[in-house]
């Protein structure tokens, strides 16, 4: 979903293939490090703190096997690594990605998901993918 958002522009098509026939995620907790929530919300204008319930993480402390604390790494300052740790229930943040990659009212074409499509192989010099249906697929990239 990520790659879908980063190269939307005018006068690309892409399509996103989706192992599952779900294109939704399970899981537990997913974290983006600082630099990663930065691009998604400064550069691509992602709201994911509000949309995908986002938790800005604090920072983290390290203990030995005796339960002592060795380290502490805070991570307070917004503008030292030019945006925050955030956590998010993985299924919350793959909803979010998913509308910004589709929504119609970002630059470029929608991105176009197609659930239950299985690679099986990739060509990269005939630029093509086989799905296992035995679907053949080209493009300019993969």
């Amino acid at each position: 979903m990520s790659a879908a958002i980063a190269l939307r522009a005018p006068g690309r098509e892409i399509t996103i293939l989706e192992r599952s026939a779900l294109a939704s995620e399970i899981g537990a907790t997913i974290s983006l490090q600082p630099n990663a929530s930065r691009i998604l919300q400064s550069v691509w204008n992602v709201d994911s703190m509000t949309e995908a319930r986002g938790i800005v993480d604090h920072g983290f402390r390290i203990f030995n096997t005796d339960g002592h604390m060795v380290n502490s790494v805070p991570l307070l300052n917004k503008h030292e690594y030019g945006g925050q740790r955030v956590m998010y229930h993985r299924q919350d943040l793959h909803s979010c990605l998913i509308r910004a990659a589709t929504s119609k009212d970002r630059a470029g074409n929608p991105a176009i998901v197609r659930t239950s499509a299985k690679v099986v192989s990739c060509d990269h010099i005939k630029g093509s993918v086989t799905l296992e249906s035995g679907e053949e697929l080209h493009a300019d990239l993969m």
